[in-house]
C-alpha cells in the first residue's frame, strides 16, 4: 500500500507488487539489484530537499561483540538532584531465571531487539534499514575525536552508506569528550587537537562528498553540541589553516540552541563563529510537584511545543538577518534520564504522553508544530535514534513501533511525499534471524550459508524499498531456519560446586558454610577436563548461576572472568577507558571495552543482603581450556568483601545428531 500525504488531504492507492515464491532462482534477478542502490544523483546538499536526521549515539555494548556493555551498565549519583532516590546502580549482566531478558539495564524503556552494541556492523546496517524503512534520511553520529569508540562506529557507518546508497551521515562533535581527554592539557594544545582532529574529518569523511556526508553548497555541514571548547579556543580552531580537497570549501559549523544560542548572552559571544543552529531533545526547567518526586524537573506536551516554538522563532529571525545560513527544528519522542542518573546532576523528564489525558502524544505534537509552521527549517533533527539511557530512542520499545510509525507517516507529511508503510517492521524481524542464523553457524557440523546469503540479499530488497518481496524473503528464511533447528539435539548439562565436575583450583575461603573473596583472595574454579573438552566441541547456550552478599557498604564491584582465547577486535589489546557522555559538569564515566574474559560486572552498594545472579555464558568467549589464573576456567574477584553460594554452571549443548 502507497499512502500519499500532503498537509491537507491523506489518500491511499493500491500498489501491485508481484508475488512471490522464493526460491533459489531468485538470486540472479537480486544479486543484479547490488549495483542499483549506489546512489546517481548529484548530492545531499541540505538545500536541495527538506531532510529528517537522526541522532546516533555509539556508547552501548555487548559481551559478545565488545567485552564489556558500555552504557547498557551504569552506577552513580545525580549530586544536584533532590528526588526521592539519587544514587542508581545498573547491572546488565543480570538476567531473569531462564535467561531470555536483561533485567537491570541502564534505561526506563526497553528495546525491543534486546541489548545490542552499537559497534556491531550488523546492527548499524538494521539502524540503517530501520531508518530507511521509517522516512529518516541521514544519522547525525554523536563524535568524539580520532582514536575515540565513535570514530569506529563512523568509519563502520561511512563503509555501510557506500554499500546501501542515498543516505548521509552528518557529524554531531561532542567537544566535551575531547576537552575531557585533555584536561591537564595547556590551551594551545587543546586547540592544536581540535584542529587536527578537524584535518582528519575533511580527510577521511567530508572528502566523500555530499553523496555520503551533510554539505550545504560546497560547505561541509559540522554540528557541534557545545560544552568542551571555550569561545576563544574555538575561534583560534577557525583561524587555522586547512588543507582542502579540490572543490570543497571551508566547513561550515552549526550549534546546538542550549548551549549556544539559548540566551542573547551566549549568542553575543557565539553568534560570530558559528553559521546556525539546531535544536535538541527539550530543555524544560520547570520545578516538578510533590507528586512527581522522581524528578527534579518536568516538561509537559505543551512545554515541549513552547520549547519548538522558541528555537523556530530565533532560527527563522536568525537566517532572515543574516547571521545564519540554516538552522534546524528538533523532535523527540521523550525524556527520562534516570538511566544514565542525570550524567552526575539533576533528574528530569518529558512524557510521552500527555499526562492529563494519557492520549494525546509529545512526538507527534512536536511534528505537527512543524508541519504548521509557516518558514519551516530545511532540517529536522530526531534526537534520537538509540539513546536509551535519557530514554529518547524513536526504535522499537516495549514491544511497539509506533514512534517509528509516527515517523514515516508525519516526516512524509511534512516533506509533502508518499510512502510506504509495510516495511517499518521488516528489519527487525531480519536482523533477529540474521543474530539466530549467526549463533547456529557455531554448530559443528551445521550449513547455514544458503540462510546468511539469503538474508544479505534481503537487505537488498529492504534498501531498495521492495517490501513485499523482502516479507516474503524474510517468512522463507524463518521457515528454513525453523527447519533447520528442530533437527538439532539439545542436551542439558549442570555443575554444581563443589562437585567432581566443578571445583576449587586453590583453596578457597570460607565463612559460616559460604565463599568469601576480597580484594586480595579470589575464588578459582575448574570444569572437569572431560566435560570442559565436550563444552569445547560443541555449541552452546550457557548460564552462570550464583548468589552474592556484599559484606560493607558502599559501591563496590564483583567481577567473574574466564579463561578466554579471543582477542579484543578494537585498535588497543588492553582495556581502554572511554569518557561519556555529553555532559558540561566534571562529573566523569568510564566505558570499559575489550575484555572478552569478563563474564560479567556486578555493583553492588548495601550489605548484609543475599542477591540471586543469572548472567551468560558465551561460546565465542570462554575456552573452557584452564587457561585463567591459577588453572581456571573461572574466576570470582571485588574490590570488597563479598560472600558468595549456590554456584553452579548450566548449559543447553546443541548438536547435529549422528546418522
Amino acid at each position: 500500500m502507497l499512502i500519499t500525504v500532503s498537509n491537507d488531504l491523506v489518500t491511499m492507492s493500491a500498489v501491485c507488487t508481484p508475488s512471490l515464491l522464493f526460491s533459489l532462482v531468485l538470486s540472479v534477478y537480486l544479486f543484479s539489484q547490488v549495483f542499483s542502490c549506489f546512489k546517481t544523483s548529484s548530492g545531499n546538499s541540505l538545500n536541495q530537499r527538506r531532510k529528517v536526521l537522526a541522532d546516533l549515539t555509539s556508547n552501548k555494548l555487548t559481551r559478545v561483540h565488545d567485552g564489556s556493555f558500555g552504557l547498557w551498565s551504569y552506577h552513580g549519583t545525580a549530586l544536584e538532584s533532590h528526588a526521592t532516590q539519587t544514587r542508581f546502580i545498573y547491572n546488565a549482566d543480570l538476567l531473569t531465571s531462564n535467561g531470555s531478558h536483561h533485567i537491570d539495564i541502564a534505561s526506563t524503556v526497553y528495546p525491543h531487539m534486546g541489548l545490542t552494541s552499537d559497534l556491531n556492523p550488523l546492527y548499524q546496517e538494521f539502524l540503517l534499514l530501520q531508518a530507511k524503512t521509517a522516512g529518516i534520511d541521514g544519522f547525525l553520529l554523536e563524535w568524539g575525536y580520532k582514536t575515540h569508540s565513535s570514530n569506529v562506529a563512523l568509519q563502520q557507518l561511512l563503509g555501510l552508506v557506500k554499500k546501501h546508497g542515498e543516505f548521509s551521515i552528518g557529524i554531531n562533535w561532542c567537544d566535551h569528550w575531547l576537552t575531557s581527554e585533555l584536561n591537564k592539557n595547556s590551551s594551545e594544545e587543546v586547540i592544536q587537537a581540535f584542529h587536527s582532529n578537524l584535518q582528519c574529518l575533511v580527510d577521511t569523511v567530508f572528502s566523500l562528498g555530499p553523496e555520503v556526508t551533510l554539505y550545504h553548497g560546497n560547505h561541509p555541514i559540522i554540528f557541534i553540541f557545545g560544552g568542551g571548547l571555550m569561545s576563544k579556543q574555538f575561534k583560534a580552531v577557525l583561524s587555522m589553516p586547512l588543507s582542502l580537497p579540490a572543490g570543497m570549501s571551508t566547513p561550515i559549523w552549526i550549534g546546538s540552541y542550549l548551549n549556544f544560542a539559548s540566551s542573547p548572552t551566549l549568542w553575543d559571544e557565539w553568534g560570530g563563529l558559528l553559521n546556525g543552529t539546531f535544536g535538541w531533545a527539550p530543555f524544560i526547567e520547570k520545578p516538578t510537584p510533590p507528586g512527581m518526586s522522581e524528578w527534579d524537573y518536568y516538561g509537559t506536551l505543551e512545554d515541549a511545543v513552547e520549547y519548538q516554538r522558541n528555537l523556530s522563532i530565533f532560527g527563522s529571525d536568525c537566517v532572515k538577518q543574516g547571521s545564519c545560513v540554516m538552522w534546524c527544528g528538533s523532535i523527540s519522542p521523550g525524556f527520562d534520564n534516570r538511566g544514565c542518573v542525570g550524567w552526575g546532576r539533576s533528574l528530569r523528564y518529558l512524557p510521552r504522553l500527555d499526562l492529563q489525558t494519557q492520549k494525546r502524544n509529545t512526538y507527534e505534537a512536536q511534528w505537527q508544530f512543524y508541519i504548521s509552521l509557516a518558514s519551516s527549517p530545511d532540517v529536522i533533527i530526531l534526537p534520537t535514534m538509540n539513546d536509551f539511557p535519557e530514554a529518547t530512542p524513536i526504535l522499537p520499545i516495549d514491544g511497539t513501533f509506533d514512534t517509528l510509525h509516527r515517523t514515516l507517516s508525519l516526516s512524509a507529511k511534512w516533506k509533502n511525499i508518499s510512502y510506504d508503510p509495510s516495511g517499518v517492521t521488516l528489519p527487525a524481524g531480519w536482523f533477529s534471524l540474521y543474530n539466530k542464523a549467526l549463533f547456529y553457524q557455531r554448530t559443528p557440523g551445521l550449513n547455514v550459508t544458503t540462510i546468511i546469503m539469503v538474508l544479505e540479499k534481503t537487505a537488498l530488497l529492504l534498501n531498495n524499498h521492495k517490501y513485499s518481496m523482502a516479507s516474503s524473503s524474510l517468512q522463507s528464511v524463518r521457515k528454513d531456519l525453523q527447519q533447520l533447528t528442530s533437527m538439532l539435539k539439545v542436551t542439558n548439562m549442570t555443575f554444581d560446586l563443589p562437585s567432581d565436575d566443578l571445583y576449587p583450583t586453590v583453596k578457597p575461603n570460607i565463612v559460616a558454610g559460604s565463599y568469601m573473596v576480597t580484594n586480595t583472595s579470589g575464588l578459582y574454579l575448574a570444569v572437569n577436563e572431560t566435560k570442559a573438552a565436550t563444552l569445547r566441541s560443541y555449541n552452546f547456550k550457557g548460564l552462570l548461576r550464583f548468589q552474592y552478599n556484599l559484606q560493607r557498604q558502599g559501591f563496590s564491584s564483583l567481577k567473574v572472568y574466564s579463561s578466554s582465547s579471543r582477542q579484543t577486535e578494537l585498535v588497543r589489546r588492553e582495556p581502554v577507558l572511554s569518557r561519556y557522555p555529553r555532559g558540561h559538569d566534571s562529573h566523569e564515566l568510564f566505558v570499559r571495552y575489550g575484555e572478552y574474559s569478563m563474564v560479567c560486572d556486578i555493583m553492588a552498594e548495601t550489605s548484609d543482603i543475599w542477591r540471586s545472579a543469572v548472567v551468560a555464558l558465551h561460546k565465542v568467549n570462554q575456552a573452557w581450556d584452564h587457561s585463567a589464573e591459577h588453572s581456571s576456567d573461572v574466576y570470582f574477584v571485588a574490590d570488597a568483601p563479598f560472600l558468595l553460594r549456590n554456584i553452579s554452571l548450566e548449559f543447553q549443548l546443541i548438536s547435529v545428531p549422528q546418522s
